[in-house]
């Protein structure tokens, strides 16, 4: 019988003193004063590595089918293949008007369609690409 209640008020002080504990700031690491705007903390600057977004160079410019100059930048000079977007740079909707208006101005015979016109072989390269020469 006292064994019984010695452990039932056992039990009882636990309950109790789980209800009263509250926690202490200074033992877990938790400051309660504000700290100030100027404190030592990290700036976030931008990535210096980060390369700037590579942007299409015919965005905001007309391309017409009789500008063989400008469409002859955008074939092979020795096949007559027009370069693909990798090399050419160009987003989806530009490389898809300069094919359609080198096709056109192949049909219309402004441009030859097997080799690149030899006056425009020596203008510069808009095109990632390298002439061996």
């Amino acid at each position: 019988m006292r064994g019984l209640a010695a452990g039932s008020g056992r039990a009882a002080g636990m309950q109790r003193a789980l209800r009263a504990w509250k926690p202490v700031y200074w033992q877990r690491g938790i400051s309660t004063q504000q700290i100030p705007s100027t404190s030592d903390m990290p700036i976030k600057l931008e990535n210096p590595f980060k390369e700037p977004p590579k942007k299409c160079i015919l965005c905001g410019v007309s391309v017409n089918y009789k500008n063989v100059q400008l469409l002859s930048q955008f074939i092979s000079p020795y096949t007559g293949r027009i370069f693909g977007r990798h090399i050419t740079g160009l987003c989806g909707k530009k490389q898809k008007e300069i094919s359609k208006n080198i096709k056109k101005a192949q049909r219309m015979g402004f441009m030859s369609v097997m080799l690149k016109d030899p006056a425009f072989i020596k203008d510069p390269n808009i095109c990632d690409y390298k002439i061996w020469e």
